[in-house]
């Protein structure tokens, strides 16, 4: 049943690039599959600074699910001519139980920030997130990306991006780094992310925003 309901979230899905705020009035719908976790958000902007929403996730390993009420901030912005740089702080609270066994309910809890900067031609990102899980485990993911667009294409236009990402789980008992290409394709306000990693791992990212 999960993984059907991160289905729905994938195919009724649309987003611009992965920021966890929109402009004020905004709605976002994500869904997300890599080696580690299937996932899904949905958030809604009041003001463009920050936003307020839904989180589920799947943990592969463990196979156990979150559901957090997530809140994003936007700390700072910069804007440069041929640049544009952002810092963010999200936080999640909520229950967490397993899929089979036990359907007892955990409280659980996220806190993290992330950060990007790019240009027509170059972009990058770096984030971090601490997880306790009640009863089950607690972990800090590093993640990120960095890449280049071989063509700079003009509004409208279908842009894409060569992309090369990484995560690294301390905490984990094996494949603690995973890593791999991945292509991004932007029209418009929606997004597709699609790779594989060095496990042979599924990357898999579509965001919709409106």
């Amino acid at each position: 049943m999960y993984k059907l309901l991160f289905l729905v979230a994938i195919l009724i899905s649309n987003t611009v690039y992965c920021r966890p705020v929109s402009y004020t009035g905004g709605t976002t719908v994500m869904g997300m599959n890599n080696s580690d976790r299937m996932s899904s958000h949905i958030h809604y902007s009041p003001k463009y600074f920050y936003s307020l929403g839904y989180r589920f996730e799947y943990w592969k390993d463990k196979d156990y699910v979150n559901h957090f009420l997530q809140g994003n901030y936007l700390l700072k912005r910069f804007n440069e001519p041929e640049s544009q740089a952002n810092i963010y702080f999200k936080s999640g609270i909520g229950t967490s139980t397993y899929l089979e066994g036990t359907k007892n309910y955990n409280k659980s809890y996220f806190i993290g920030s992330s950060a990007d900067w790019e240009t027509q031609r170059l972009y990058t990102n770096y984030a971090i997130r601490y997880t306790d899980v009640d009863k089950i485990e607690d972990f800090l993911l590093h993640s990120g990306a960095a890449g280049f667009a071989p063509y700079v294409g003009d509004y409208g236009d279908l842009h894409t991006w060569i992309l090369y990402t990484f995560k690294y789980n301390k905490d984990k008992n094996e494949n603690k780094l995973s890593h791999g290409p991945k292509l991004r394709f932007f029209k418009s306000v929606n997004l597709l992310e699609i790779g594989l990693d060095n496990n042979k791992d599924l990357i898999l990212n579509l965001i919709i925003r409106f």
